[in-house]
Order: structure tokens, then sequence, then C-alpha cells
């Protein structure tokens, strides 16, 4: 629209209202998505997806109690992911094995263990750490996972337990 100086006669553009609310219920979108976008994304973490942690009581006499750690379908594990297992009811957690991959396991005290991964596990593979106590005494193990610097994980499940009684045994 034009709009017409009275004191020099010369006419000048002007914006129409109805212009401007175009443009801003154009931005309104943008600004939405911007809103939106994850913090991981803002922040250069690598997102590992929905790794996750299970308890697993393992078979009385054949297999001990345990953890297992799946990596998320699109990426892997990284090095440097620590599992740290705290035990109650007993005096002694155990000793702890690794199958599957490759972990360093640190005995913190008579009940508690860091296992650090020294590999990376592969995508939607799994490492297991069994224990040597017997499902046949009273006892809750309970997992939690940490991630190295750099990484997060969307949709993850990081904590996991073990608990047993004399005749029963309970996993998550």
């Amino acid at each position: 629209m034009l709009k017409k100086d009275s004191v020099s006669n010369e006419v000048e553009p002007t914006l129409e209202r109805r212009t401007i609310m175009k443009g801003a219920a154009w931005s309104i979108p943008v600004i939405a998505l911007a809103v939106a976008t994850p913090a991981a994304a803002a922040s250069g973490d690598t997102d590992l997806g929905a790794y996750h942690i299970n308890g697993s009581c393992g078979i009385l006499g054949v297999l001990g109690p345990g953890f297992t750690l799946t990596a998320g379908p699109s990426e892997p594990l990284p090095v440097g992911t620590t599992v740290t297992i705290v035990g109650s009811g007993v005096a002694n957690i155990g000793a702890f094995s690794v199958t599957g991959g490759t972990a360093n396991v640190a005995i913190l005290s008579g009940t508690s263990r860091q296992i650090t991964l020294t590999s990376a596990v592969p995508a939607g593979a799994t490492i297991a750490f069994r224990t040597t106590l017997s499902i046949s005494v009273a006892f809750t193990l309970n997992a939690t996972t940490s991630l190295p610097s750099g990484y997060v994980a969307t949709g993850g499940k990081p904590a996991a337990s073990v608990s047993a009684t004399t005749i029963l045994c309970s996993a998550t």
C-alpha cells in the first residue's frame, strides 16, 4: 500500500497490518521447531538410543545370577561405559565373570563391584555379567549404568535388579 505525505507530496510505501500478521504466522512454526530441538542435539552429545540393562536370576547350579547389558539397535555402547553393582543381604556378592565382550571388574567392597567396558559392545549385541553367588541364599543386587562424557541415551533403561529369597528369584 502507498501513503502520500501531506507535507512533501511524496508517496511512501507502508506495511499493512495483514502483511505483518502473515509474517508472524509463518515465524511461529520456526520458533516452535527451535524450542522442540532436544538438548542432546544442542550439546553435541552422541545419542546411543535405547540401550538397556536387565537382571537375570540364572539357573540354580548351572548359571549364576547377574545382569545383561544390551546396546541399542543403531549405536554401540562405548568403551568406558560402567556398571556399578551393589548388593545387600550378604557379606560378599561373589566374583563376577564377563561373557560376550570385554570389561574390567573392579572390587570396590565385599558388596559392590564396578564393571567398565574395555571394548565397545556393538549395536544390538549383549554382554553378560554373572556372579558366583547362588540364588539359594537371600540377597538383592542393584545395577546402575553410567555413560562416558559426551554420550546420552534417549529411551534407555539404565538400572536393573535381581532379588532372591531361599525359594524365589525375581529380576527387572
